[in-house]
C-alpha cells in the first residue's frame, strides 16, 4: 500500500517543526532542500523510525556519515549540518519493508543526538541561507552552462540532460543542480554547509566549467565521479 503526501504548505511546516526529530544518517549521500530522494528502508529500527514520523510530522533529518571511520563516536562519524524533509510517498512492499520519499524541507545544525529510541533522532535548528545582493551574473552563467551541457550530451546520451525548472529562484537553482552535478559526497556536503547563495553559485559554475571542459576533451577528471557520465 502506498501513501502520497503530497498537498503540504511548506512554511507552515517549517514555522511549527518540533527540534527533535528522527534521523537517519547515510554514508556517500547528501540530501539538499528544494531535492526528492528515493530510500529503501530495511532495516527494523529504521522501519520503525519511519512508522513513527508517519504518525506523527512526517519529517526525517538525513545527514552525512563517514563510513571510513564507524569506529569512532557518533559524534565525531555524523555531519552536523544535514537536511530535514518531508515523507511524500510511503509504500509497504513484502516483509514490511517500506520505499519512501523525501522532499528537502531546509538545513539544519544537529545541536544533540539522542538514543532514547532503536534509532538516532536528533535535537535540530533550522539554519538559513544567505541571499546574494545580486545573484542575476551567477543565474545567468549558471543556466548558459547547462544548455551548454545539454548541446554536448545529446551526443552521448540524450538521458543525461538537465532540466532546469524555470520558476525555480536562485536558491532551489543551485540546490537542485549540486544534487545532479556533483558527485562526491565530500563536495556536496561543502555545498550544503556553505550558507552564502552566491559562494555556492559561483563553486557550481567551476563544477560545471570542468564537466563541460572534460566533454570537450580539454580536462581529464581527477576521478570517474560524474554521476552524469558514468
Amino acid at each position: 500500500m502506498k501513501t502520497l503526501y503530497v498537498d503540504f504548505d511548506e512554511d507552515k511546516i517549517i514555522s511549527n517543526m518540533e527540534d527533535v526529530v528522527p534521523l537517519f544518517p547515510l554514508g556517500n549521500m547528501v540530501f539538499f532542500p528544494n531535492t526528492v530522494i528515493p530510500l529503501h528502508i530495511f532495516e527494523e529500527r529504521y522501519k520503525q523510525m519511519v512508522d513513527d514520523s508517519a504518525s506523527s510530522h512526517n519529517l526525517i533529518c538525513m545527514t552525512l556519515m563517514n563510513e571510513n571511520d564507524k569506529n569512532n563516536d557518533d559524534n565525531e562519524t555524523i555531519s552536523k549540518i544535514g537536511c530535514v524533509g518531508r515523507i511524500i510517498s510511503n509504500e509497504e512492499i513484502e516483509e514490511g519493508k517500506k520505499n519512501i520519499i523525501l522532499y528537502g524541507i531546509g538545513r539544519i545544525k544537529i545541536d544533540e543526538i539522542i538514543y532514547s529510541k532503536p534509532y538516532r533522532q536528533a535535537k535540530i535548528n533550522l539554519i538559513k541561507s544567505i541571499e546574494a545582493k545580486d545573484n542575476s551574473a551567477l543565474y545567468k552563467r549558471i543556466v548558459d552552462l547547462v544548455g551548454e551541457w545539454n548541446l554536448l550530451i545529446q551526443d552521448y546520451n540524450d538521458s543525461y540532460k538537465i532540466k532546469i525548472d524555470p520558476n525555480a529562484n536562485f536558491c532551489k537553482l543551485i540546490d537542485s543542480l549540486s544534487s545532479i552535478v556533483v558527485s562526491s559526497s565530500l563536495e556536496r556536503q561543502y555545498l550544503l554547509e556553505e550558507l552564502d547563495e552566491g559562494k555556492r553559485g559561483v563553486r557550481l559554475i567551476e563544477v560545471l566549467e570542468s564537466r563541460i571542459d572534460y566533454l570537450m576533451g580539454k580536462l581529464e577528471l581527477p576521478d570517474d565521479k560524474s554521476n552524469l557520465i558514468n
